[in-house]
């Protein structure tokens, strides 16, 4: 298993400074995924640095080591990111079980095989969320970049949002080549169904099929985040927005907005990921503080 480099710092395994609170613990389960999504360096034929998740570096740590040295009092929550190798479960169970009694809120994010493996997850486990990451934005997106079918996963998202409302979280990237009216209307069917929205930015990977695509600009991300505010705080169709011919939104609606509260980082309760899109120094796309 692995850490992100910002929680082994945290939890003193590691030398570094951290320019943010980092309220939650990453914790990676699996290596290789036998999965293919063109955006990310574990997906099975990337040739990423291992140590690679977006652009974040993730020591390793035996199962024994984070056990005896994790404290979940020094963190409000800890998210599980999974990936999908040959066999994740045996490590994820593990983890779990040590944490199912620590009063710490716990995320999971995985790309489940069945139905099943969601139910394990909330009633033995007892977990506080799980993500099953959509990503792109579209139907067609979706099948060139994660492969696979759009309907099929969307369907079963909703699924797992109707047997455990409000506890089913989703990613969104920005930046795949989706359109304005894409994102409004994908934001509109997770609120519909009660799915939390992690609004993530598109990072080029050195080693990944995407590696030369280019990423969307600041002020194409913060349009997508106050898109997402505006669909999270207010209850708004899709005729409230007005798109021109490519799907370019061109008008927002006169809501009043939290700018602070716009640009941080979105997700499940205490979800920071603190430079997960951008270097140290840079301009952030999402800031690293919890939400309201």
């Amino acid at each position: 298993m692995r850490i992100s480099y910002a929680t082994a710092v945290e939890m003193n395994l590691k030398k570094g400074k951290i320019n943010a609170n980092n309220y939650t613990a990453y914790l990676q389960i699996g290596e290789k995924c036998l999965y293919n999504c063109s955006f990310c360096s574990k997906a099975r034929e990337s040739k990423s640095e291992e140590d690679l998740l977006s652009r974040v570096k993730w020591p390793k740590i035996s199962k024994e080591d984070f056990i005896g040295n994790f404290n979940p009092n020094n963190f409000k929550r800890i998210c599980i990111q999974v990936v999908s190798s040959s066999d994740y479960w045996t490590e994820l169970d593990y983890v779990l079980s040590f944490l199912k009694d620590k009063n710490i809120k716990t995320s999971v994010s995985i790309r489940p095989k069945n139905i099943e493996e969601v139910r394990l997850l909330f009633n033995k486990y007892l977990v506080d969320n799980v993500g099953i990451a959509i990503d792109a934005a579209n139907e067609k997106l979706f099948g060139k970049i994660k492969g696979g079918n759009f309907k099929t996963f969307n369907n079963f998202l909703i699924a797992a949002s109707k047997e455990f409302p409000g506890k089913i979280a989703t990613h969104i990237i920005v930046g795949l080549g989706e359109s304005d009216e894409d994102i409004v209307d994908i934001l509109l069917k997770m609120k519909k169904h009660g799915i939390i929205v992690g609004l993530f930015a598109f990072t080029p990977i050195k080693g990944t099929k995407l590696e030369t695509y280019p990423r969307p600009t600041l002020e194409r991300y913060r349009k997508m985040q106050y898109l997402h505010y505006i669909i999270e705080h207010h209850e708004v169709k899709k005729e409230t927005f007005t798109f021109d011919s490519k799907g370019n939104v061109l008008q927002f609606p006169d809501f009043k907005i939290n700018n602070e509260e716009v640009i941080k980082t979105s997700g499940c309760s205490w979800c920071t990921r603190p430079f997960y899109n951008e270097k140290p120094g840079k301009e952030l796309y999402n800031v690293p503080i919890p939400r309201i």
